[in-house]
């Protein structure tokens, strides 16, 4: 007996001390909390254990749908309605077959049959859908990727997606990355630093629905510990952040995280030290995000109104300037009740008369307003960004207004952009960082030579210990060809000692384009050793394309195809290689998919076109001629394939 005491005793000291521990209390309510870039946070259904009323009257809030499965998503669309786009002659279809919903988008030939056809089953839905919805699909690799047709409730019909209207847009090609999702979902569990910002924008297959209870209070996880352990109330409380509680910066900035855009067109950029999970309720905004504003060509600040301007438009109130941080978006706005209109409006208007006691005698006539502040003073009107949209105007304005003017149809126009400032509000950056930041968030957005020049000039005299800005000073060199600037920012980074794959790759990238073939293929091959990126894999394959190695180049290709199957410019290669290794069916098939993808890609029409012909195809060859003529980005290249009299004579003894 003895013996088996001391067997034990030494077993039980041998044990970690982590298995010792004091079991997490999360799991007596079977909660996991993250444990990644953005640690500490909770499924919200855990919220409700003590917070039921509030959390299912949240339930109806616009921001708990913001992000949502199509099954949990409430229908409100006309599934198989087709709706087309004639500016880019394509036709588009979302059908509804029990909870899962599928896309479609295709051309039509002479005959009226379906041409260049893409389908997709739709992973996720974007949007409330109290103004409008948008739909994602996400790839195997955990890319996502948004689709151009949207649904808008106020007109009850379906149409082109913001930025997707015009002829030229990014089709099903345009890349969702995570500043995008930030302000339409809760943080999701990954790993940690795979949120820098040079990261690759994956995201995992579960991800959360909805912005939730802790974008605005903070990780939940810690709290529920703590009541859990019966611990004082005191330290319960503050364990979590009560946002009107906070100094006024601090408590603006939960609003402000996603309701303050100055501009879509250029958006300020992250501080180069944050990633982008790490903001936390109780954080000043302006400490991780340098907001910026544009000044336009004919267009007055006053007259600039776009979809995401609530905080914006609110903060260029006199209301708010002057109201020395007492006025603020929760002064009207309780976040977890779905408001009616007209009994917030004179709820509002209630706030209003505590400041503007006089309002009454000031108005000079006899105005019936019912107590109506909001309508007059903050007028619904049409968004330039979102054309099919009307909001409220949160900037506190005199008017009056002419409200028909303000909510009539328009046509959306790109902005043009004379001036670029950041934006006076929190703690912004001063003198030379705010330079640098504003160069970076012209170049995020606009590739210019000036910007250039002037972002290299700061980072030079100002050598930062941050890889960000000097990796957007390269592609912004790289884009604009400027091989020799570009070399000089890669040896300067090499030689600090950084070899990170976004620097290598694009290293590569730039010997590809000086014909430095061997050492583009040895640079790439070395920044895939580190990390797998489709963008690698895809210029490693046309390095050895360029030098006829046909066997690497088909494999990249093929790679960088497995990690990115929508990438239509690496199906026309593997066509273009497939057609040299004496293969032209499959040749003819990747020139078809590249075109599904991408149906005004001109080169794929280039080369499709005579093969099909080659192989005897002509009337397949005749069907993709008609409709590269008609939607091609370059149809006048395509006149030269045009049949001949001699070559329909020929065809026509063929068949």
């Amino acid at each position: 007996m003895r013996v088996n005491f001391l067997i034990i005793v030494l077993t039980l000291l041998s044990i970690p001390q982590l298995a010792l521990a004091t079991p997490d209390p999360l799991t007596k309510l079977n909660i996991q909390a993250t444990t990644g870039a953005a640690a500490g946070y909770v499924p919200d259904r855990a919220c409700s254990t003590c917070h039921m009323n509030l959390y299912q009257s949240y339930q109806s809030v616009g921001m708990a749908r913001s992000f949502t499965l199509p099954a949990n998503a409430k229908p409100i669309e006309k599934f198989g309605e087709e709706f087309y786009h004639a500016a880019s002659e394509r036709y588009y279809r979302i059908d509804k077959h029990d909870d899962k919903l599928t896309f479609y988008r295709y051309q039509k030939d002479l005959n009226g049959k379906p041409i260049n056809t893409f389908t997709t089953p739709i992973d996720w839905v974007l949007g409330s859908g109290n103004r409008a919805r948008s739909y994602l699909y996400r790839t195997e690799l955990g890319e996502l990727f948004m689709l151009p047709l949207g649904w808008y409730s106020q007109t009850n019909e379906w149409g082109m997606s913001p930025g997707f209207e015009n002829k030229t847009h990014y089709g099903v090609q345009r890349q969702v990355r995570r500043e995008c999702l930030f302000c339409h979902n809760a943080f999701p569990e990954v790993a940690v630093a795979s949120d820098n910002h040079l990261a690759p924008h994956l995201f995992p297959l579960e991800l959360p629905q909805g912005t939730g209870c802790q974008r605005c209070h903070g990780p939940g996880a810690d709290h529920i510990r703590a009541a859990l352990n019966v611990r004082p109330s005191q330290e319960i409380q503050a364990k979590i952040i009560n946002p009107r509680r906070l100094p006024a910066e601090e408590r603006d900035s939960v609003c402000f995280q996603c309701h303050m855009l100055p501009a879509v067109s250029i958006v300020g950029a992250r501080k180069f030290d944050r990633s982008d999970y790490s903001f936390r309720p109780g954080q000043k905004l302006s400490e991780y995000l340098v907001h910026v504003e544009t000044t336009e060509a004919d267009t007055r600040s006053e007259d600039k109104f776009e979809i995401n301007h609530h905080g914006y438009r609110f903060w260029q109130s006199q209301c708010y300037q002057k109201s020395a941080g007492q006025l603020a978006c929760i002064s009207c706005h309780d976040p977890h009740i779905k408001p009616e209109s007209m009994s917030f409006r004179k709820t509002v208007s209630a706030k209003c008369l505590n400041c503007h006691q006089q309002a009454s005698q000031l108005h000079k006539q006899a105005i019936d307003t019912e107590g109506d502040c909001v309508t007059c003073h903050m007028p619904t009107r049409r968004t330039q960004d979102v054309i099919k949209v009307t909001m409220t105007d949160h900037r506190i304005a005199k008017g009056p207004f002419d409200l028909k003017e303000l909510q009539r149809e328009r046509h959306r126009t790109e902005p043009v952009i004379t001036e670029l400032n950041i934006l006076p509000w929190g703690t912004p950056p001063k003198n030379d960082e705010a330079k640098i930041y504003r160069a970076t968030a012209t170049l995020r957005s606009l590739t210019t030579q000036d910007a250039t020049s002037a972002l290299k000039n700061l980072l030079i005299k100002n050598q930062l210990p941050l890889l960000v800005p000097y990796v957007d000073l390269l592609n912004s060199e790289l884009k604009l060809h400027r091989y020799e600037g570009a070399e000089n920012t890669v040896s300067y980074l090499l030689r600090q000692g950084i070899k990170d794959p976004a620097v290598l790759t694009r290293l590569g990238i730039m010997q590809l384009g000086q014909g430095k073939l061997k050492e583009a293929i040895s640079t790439l091959e070395g920044s895939l050793s580190i990390e797998a990126t489709p963008e690698t894999y895809y210029n490693l394959g046309l390095a050895a394309f360029k030098l006829d190695d046909r066997p690497k180049a088909l494999a990249s290709i093929e790679a960088a195809i497995a990690m990115r199957p929508n990438m239509h410019s690496a199906w026309f290669y593997k066509g273009q290689l497939l057609t040299l290794m004496h293969q032209p069916l499959d040749a003819i098939a990747a020139f078809k998919r590249s075109l599904q993808i991408s149906p005004n890609y001109t080169k794929a029409y280039e080369s499709l076109i005579p093969l099909l012909r080659e192989t005897g195809q002509f009337a397949e060859a005749t069907r993709y001629l008609d409709i590269g003529l008609r939607s091609a980005d370059q149809p006048q290249s395509l006149r030269l394939l045009a049949p001949t009299p001699e070559t329909s004579a020929t065809k026509i003894e063929q068949q």
